[in-house]
């Protein structure tokens, strides 16, 4: 029999265990946060960080057993110790596609090498990197920003929560106005969304929402001066300030009828001597019974 490398028990000997078989590598699609770069030192450090993949294998039956496994990523060269199948290696890069290299090993030696096929490790979309808040129409804040990294799969949406109280959801475009009450400040945080979770926050501002002076400040009508600042009609003298016509002599200022001599005035029938005297008689004497008397 020609030599060579052989498995299995032998003449009572024990070998390393055969190539092992690998029947799925799947993406877990973690919520953790975003990882731009690959954990390179650890499995300790590794864990509970960036993108994930579980790894289920096996040596093929009537293999040699095997103690561990020894696992590396392509790219970044990472590379951990399992014992048992299935395993998730954690530390990936978001958004990146790897393949996994296992070795399956015991005492005697370590078996050859199987590769798995490329698997996309992904994480909650990237945080904002970029975005603004400005505010110069009355009343409304206007925040802009740029789209992140989406972590591996598509971003469903935006939301933005002010540092006032509101949260608004489902934002499919990368803007939002916001109505704010004129004079007040607040800041804004800006999360990206996808299938596997909530971004880490980007916060921007704070900023002082414009305030519009209302039309009141302009002077209003009544600073011009109003109808009743020209003198009225009693400015003018009335018609009482002319005199009356009590003014001119009544009519009982002219002497009344009585002030002509009565009719007593003349002397009486009796100062004529009567009509029985047929003679006249002297002076200082009168006529009675035709005698002179006096």
């Amino acid at each position: 029999m020609a030599a060579g490398k052989r498995t299995g028990k032998v003449s009572g000997q024990i070998s390393q265990p055969e190539a092992v078989v690998i029947s799925s590598a799947t993406d877990v699609g973690t919520s953790r946060p975003y990882l731009a770069t690959a954990n390179t030192t650890s499995e300790a450090n590794a864990a509970g960080t960036g993108g994930a993949v579980t790894l289920t294998f096996a040596v093929p039956s009537g293999s040699a057993s095997a103690s561990s496994f020894t696992i590396t990523t392509t790219p970044s060269t990472y590379t951990v110790t399992a014992s048992s199948s299935p395993y998730t290696f954690q530390g990936l890069a978001s958004n990146t596609a790897y393949t996994f290299t296992i070795v399956a090993n015991s005492a005697v030696g370590s078996s050859a090498s199987t590769t798995s096929s490329s698997v996309t490790a992904t994480t909650v979309p990237q945080a904002i990197q970029t975005a603004s808040v400005t505010s110069t129409v009355a009343n409304r804040d206007d925040i802009t920003w740029d789209a992140p990294a989406t972590g591996g799969k598509a971003i469903a949406s935006y939301t933005v929560t002010s540092t006032d109280g509101p949260s608004y959801t489902g934002i499919l475009v990368t803007s939002k106005n916001i109505d704010e009450t004129g004079g007040s400040a607040q800041s804004y945080d800006i999360y990206a969304l996808n299938a596997n979770g909530t971004s880490v926050a980007k916060r921007v501002g704070p900023v002082t929402t414009f305030f519009s002076p209302p039309s009141f400040f302009g002077p209003p009508t009544f600073f011009g001066p109003p109808t009743f600042f020209g003198p009225p009609n009693f400015f003018g003298p009335p018609n009482f300030f002319g005199p009356p016509n009590f003014f001119g002599p009544p009519t009982f200022f002219g002497p009344p009828t009585f002030f002509g001599p009565p009719g007593f005035f003349g002397p009486p029938g009796f100062f004529s001597p009567p009509s029985f005297c047929s003679f006249q008689c002297p002076y200082g004497t009168y006529c009675e019974g035709n005698s002179c008397i006096g």
